[in-house]
């Protein structure tokens, strides 16, 4: 019973002592579900070894009153052939194992008790294990969705910082080179434009109506003819 209470008390400390110095971790919740499963196994054998006592003592106590009773058919059997030296000594046995057999109730009575006391101090520390597994559960979910969380800001913070600075300017680099590309393709198209109009009006200047009506009659009619 006392090393019950030691475990179980040593376990609460461990409890204590963890959630107030850890900052949930899950190897260290791994490591102190793992100890606890090892002192609830040392509870159940204390337990176990504590029924088994009681068992004995009940076996040793009914031995004790068989034996009695048959020392006491002994007295009746040396009582009957009158011999009373016979009969004494088997009183004297009967009423030792009858002692005995007193002993051994009372005893009984003391591990029966330890025995209640125990199981319910078991029960008491099984309940407590599964509680610690429940928050040691909960604990390492939360500690995931946070490591979750975590990582899924930080990327949206270094897309819209970082990333898509850097992509929006590369958009804007790219489209300001390409607008300077047009621009500098219509100037140039433009220069084109001025030269070819600049090259009709001299030509114009200089056409002769009547030159060019001779020269057709001559393709038409040939040159021979006058």
């Amino acid at each position: 019973m006392k090393r019950l209470k030691e475990i179980s008390e040593q376990i609460r400390e461990g409890i204590t002592e963890f959630m107030e110095a850890v900052d949930g971790t899950e190897s260290l919740l791994d490591k102190t579900i793992l100890d606890m499963k090892k002192r609830l196994a040392e509870a159940k054998d204390l337990v176990a070894t504590a029924m088994a006592e009681e068992q004995r003592l009940k076996r040793a106590y009914q031995e004790a009153i068989d034996t009695a009773e048959i020392w006491g058919k002994e007295v009746d059997t040396a009582s009957q052939m009158d011999d009373p030296g016979r009969a004494s000594k088997a009183r004297e046995r009967e009423r030792q194992h009858l002692l005995l057999a007193d002993d051994y109730k009372r005893q009984i009575d003391v591990q029966e008790t330890v025995v209640a006391r125990l199981k319910a101090a078991l029960h008491e520390f099984y309940h407590e294990f599964r509680d610690t597994v429940k928050r040691s559960e909960t604990l390492c979910q939360r500690q995931k969705q946070a490591e979750t969380r975590v990582e899924f800001y930080k990327k949206v913070y270094q897309l819209l910082v970082n990333e898509l600075d850097t992509h929006v300017s590369k958009v804007f680099e790219q489209a300001e080179q390409k607008l300077k590309a047009t621009e500098a393709e219509a100037e140039i198209w433009e220069d084109k434009g001025r030269a070819a109009t600049a090259d009709t009006e001299t030509d114009g200047d200089n056409f002769n109506l009547d030159q060019a009506l001779a020269e057709l009659k001559d393709d038409v009619l040939g040159s021979g003819r006058k």
